[in-house]
Order: C-alpha cells, then structure tokens, then sequence
C-alpha cells in the first residue's frame, strides 16, 4: 500500500504573511489603475493595506517589485489555463477554445489592470533577467500543448514547435491589444474566433 503523503498545514505565522502579501497586490493592482503607476505612491499602497512603511519594505523592495509580481501573477492564470487543457483528452481545438474562453472571461472583468500588465511586461523585454523566465514559462506551457497535439495527430510537425507557439502567442496578444485598445467587440467570441483559426492553421495537411 501506498503512503500518504500529508501537505504540512499552514500555520497562523505563514497564513499572515501570506495574505499580507496578497493584500498589498490586491491594492497596489487597485491604485494603479485608479491613479496610474507612475502616480502611485508606496505610502498610498502601505496606508490602504494597513501597513506600515517599514512592512511593506519587508515583503517588497519597491514599487516596481509590486508591479513584477502582478505580472507573474497573471502570467501564471494563463498558464494554469494551458495546464488544465492538458490534464484532459480533449482535441486540440477544443483545448485552444476553453483556454482562450477563460482567459477572456478572466480578462473581461479587469480590462484596466490586464492593460497595464501588458504595457509593463513589454517594457520589460529588454531586461533579459526579467523577461527570460516569462517567455520560458509561457513558451513551455504552450510548448506542451503542441507537443500534445502532434502525439494526438491533429498539429502538424513540418514546421518548429517554436514557430507555432509564436504564431499562438502572437495572435492572441493581437487579440487581447485590439480589444483593449477600444474596439466594440467581445474578446470572447474574438478569441474563440482565433482559437478555432488557428487549429486549422497549425492541423496537419490534408
């Protein structure tokens, strides 16, 4: 027989720390939509938070810190959307569709944030230390995805893994830039719309 093994509980110290933590990136994602990054203060985050100063130093260096995390964090929202895909059997298709449903469904509720983000994280490209692990995550994640597909038999392998997985990522960060530059359409049905598109685009060849 198998043994169990027990996640160790989170005690009272760590579930503080932990939501502490959350706190401050719930408010910080708050203020700088409300009043712009450059405008946000670390004060104006430590005071909504109820913090101290001195605290907000102990979990964060700066306010670009802050800003870094809620990039990860939603970083991570996309690629647990992927990871889900792939813990079931559904065709490659589909898998594109639910992923790009959430993500918009997601996206939708906080379009001002999802903005920032995307502003932020681009200007970010250039610092290869803080770019090269997002590009690796998001790229393995999707990596995986077509490696599926092609054992599944319904994305072709003529062409790089790589160069499919920039045509995915480019199409969707098209999708999401042109929504929220303003146009009147559902990213939903955008999305999906893309989605099914690039099933075709990447199905083997007849």
């Amino acid at each position: 027989m198998e043994s169990l093994q027990l996640v160790p509980k989170e005690g009272i110290r760590e579930r503080k720390k932990r939501l502490t933590h959350e706190r401050i990136c719930d408010v910080a994602s708050k203020l700088f939509v409300e009043q712009g990054y450059s405008n946000t203060t670390i004060d104006a985050i430590a005071a909504l938070a109820d913090i101290s100063k001195p605290t907000f130093f102990n979990y964060f260096a700066s306010k670009l810190a802050v800003l870094h995390e809620i990039i990860d964090i939603m970083d991570e929202q996309f690629v647990s959307y992927i990871s889900d895909e792939l813990d079931n059997h559904n065709s490659t298709l589909e898998r594109l569709r639910h992923m790009m449903r959430r993500s918009a469904l997601f996206i939708e509720t906080a379009p001002e944030i999802t903005r920032l983000t995307l502003v932020e994280g681009m200007g970010t490209i250039g610092d290869f230390d803080k770019s090269q692990p997002r590009f690796e995550r998001m790229h393995g994640a999707m990596g995986q995805l077509i490696e599926s597909g092609i054992v599944r038999g319904d994305v072709r392998k003529d062409y790089p893994i790589e160069l499919l997985i920039r045509i995915l990522f480019g199409s969707y960060l098209y999708a999401l830039l042109t929504w929220l530059s303003g146009q009147q359409h559902s990213l939903a049905e955008n999305l999906e719309d893309t989605a099914i598109f690039l099933a075709e685009s990447i199905a083997p060849r007849a």
